[in-house]
């Protein structure tokens, strides 16, 4: 089974959310003092579906005053990492295509 990407990334926000002990309805002001149109039940919406993009992320993280988050923490052990992925593309040319012989 593939590892789950927007499952992780919702679970790092809920996890900094969590910490940081705000309310979705808190964290929804938070973001509206910043511009952002959340209202808390969208914000439940995007963290149940994991569909938001980094600028969002950046967002609640200016929102929640978070200055770093673990990554390593949401991520399976057995996802390979930085230069193991060399590896896993050592057959493929620039384009991403398997090179031909």
């Amino acid at each position: 089974m593939p590892f789950d990407w927007a499952d992780a990334g919702s679970r790092l926000l809920k996890a900094e959310i969590a910490r940081e002990g705000v309310t979705l309805a808190k964290l929804a002001l938070r973001l509206q003092a910043l511009g952002v149109d959340e209202t808390e039940a969208s914000l439940k919406n995007k963290l149940y579906r994991g569909t938001f993009g980094v600028p969002f992320f950046m967002q609640c993280m200016a929102a929640l005053d978070a200055e770093s988050v673990n990554v390593a923490s949401v991520i399976a052990e057995d996802v390979p990492r930085g230069a193991d992925l060399d590896h896993a593309v050592a057959g493929q040319d620039k384009a991403g295509s398997p090179s031909r012989a």
